[in-house]
């Protein structure tokens, strides 16, 4: 009887961790925004991101415009891009990788702002989407990460905002260039 219920109890549990859904509310605007998910309004300030917790299950989005969304979410985590913002997704590579000349992911290619990138990289545009990235918005790449034992490289994908892409254009105009007699 008391395994029983010590099973029962940690069903419930699993159930009850896996029964919600984390929704990251991005803003990459320079105003506020507001978002209603069924009767809980959240307001987005600038520049942020806004976590909401809640049950799985069909909810109704009300947008800034007052437009409104249907949308069931069944997944554990996603990102509401009410301002249907261009991101741009993309690996880093931390390690070596001695079969990045054949990487199938190379061959993609992705226009994002009116430049065009070939190799790990994906533009999100959707007003509800899958995480399925390491990193957010606004959120740092780590200088470096822990690679598993017996790998010798490991990808952590990154999602990139257009403020985030212009500041690393500046980043990258400044920095002085090196030559390969340099390195």
């Amino acid at each position: 009887m008391k395994k029983s219920f010590i099973i029962l109890i940690a069903i419930l549990g699993i159930t009850a961790c896996t029964s919600k859904v984390d929704l990251a509310i991005d803003n990459p605007s320079k105003n506020p925004i507001i978002v209603s998910i069924d009767t809980l309004t959240v307001e987005i300030p600038p520049k942020e991101v806004v976590w909401v917790e809640m049950g799985k299950g069909p909810r109704k989005i009300t947008l800034p415009n007052d437009s409104i969304v249907n949308f069931d979410f069944q997944q554990s985590v996603y990102m509401l891009n009410p301002t249907f913002s261009q991101y741009l997704k993309y690996g880093e590579v931390y390690g070596v990788n001695p079969l990045a000349e054949f990487n199938i992911r190379k061959k993609d290619t992705a226009e994002f702002y009116g430049f065009q990138f070939v190799g790990d990289y994906k533009v999100i545009k959707n007003l509800v989407n899958v995480v399925n990235w390491d990193y957010g918005p606004r959120e740092s790449l780590p200088s470096m990460v822990e690679v598993e034992e017996g790998d010798s490289f490991t990808t952590v994908y990154k999602l990139m905002d257009v403020n985030e892409f212009v500041e690393e254009l500046q980043k990258r105009s400044e920095a002085p260039e090196t030559t390969k007699e340099e390195n």
